[in-house]
């Protein structure tokens, strides 16, 4: 598998396709492993899936962790590939990352897909279930692998594949990743975001309700998927992936 040595740290890759450049940012702890049905869109555009330190087979030395920092890695990626621009698509807290990239880095930025994403955590519930994930990869993380494993699929083998990747994530850089997400903002900056923007949320997801802030500050296309809630890229990848296809392919061929 090929890396690129970042500082002390190797960053794990995967690449596969050729055309417009899509580079997609993991949550804390479930790797590249996560876009299992996203490698798909290879038969249309360049896909990137990186392992960011911490996480998947970027085990590397521990070290504090920082959004910007994680965007730093998105771009010593595409640095090594040669890739002027990209599409960065965060899902998740990896929206987060996204975010940071595109507001760092603007002049390496296409656009920017959001899946399940949010400028800050706004909510008491939202902000419970931050606090509620750092207290079980302190005590339980084992258990805490299971249960996002299995929600985010039936599938069993994709399942397995999942879970045996999360199981190489380091518990120290997974909590303080829970932690940044749950302390980031990057609401008053979003004005300052000028390159197309798609946002995607499951019709059941409470995340959804992030929209608004958006819409005070930023212009964007959305997608509500309906009959799931936050695991989009998994439970209804077809249609994650017709939405990824049109609008990348509307706004960049």
């Amino acid at each position: 598998m090929p890396a690129v040595l970042n500082g002390d740290t190797n960053i794990f890759y995967e690449i596969k396709g050729h055309g417009v450049p899509i580079i997609f940012i993991h949550p804390p702890a479930m790797g590249r492993k996560v876009f299992y049905y996203q490698g798909l869109l290879a038969e249309h555009f360049q896909v990137i899936f990186p392992d960011l330190s911490g996480n998947g087979d970027t085990t590397g030395p521990e070290k504090k962790v920082t959004i910007l920092g994680y965007a730093e890695e998105i771009r010593a990626v595409l640095d090594h590939l040669n890739i002027d621009k990209a599409v960065i698509l965060g899902y998740s807290s990896g929206g987060a990352i996204a975010q940071e990239f595109a507001l760092s880095f603007p002049e390496r930025t296409l656009g920017v897909i959001l899946s399940g994403g949010f400028p800050e955590v706004l909510s008491e519930a939202f902000r419970y279930e931050h606090i509620l994930g750092m207290y079980f990869v302190k005590h339980f993380p084992g258990f805490l692998r299971y249960i996002i494993a299995t929600s985010h699929t039936n599938d069993k083998e994709v399942r397995n594949e999942i879970l045996d990747h999360m199981k190489k994530a380091n518990l120290n850089m997974w909590f303080e990743s829970y932690d940044r997400s749950l302390h980031y903002s990057c609401t008053d900056r979003l004005q300052n975001l000028n390159v197309p923007l798609l946002l995607i949320y499951g019709s059941r997801d409470f995340v959804n309700q992030h929209i608004r802030s958006y819409r005070r500050y930023v212009s964007f296309q959305t997608a509500i998927i309906k009959g799931v809630s936050h695991q989009v890229p998994t439970k209804k990848w077809q249609l994650f992936n017709q939405v990824i296809t049109g609008f990348v392919q509307q706004q960049f061929n």
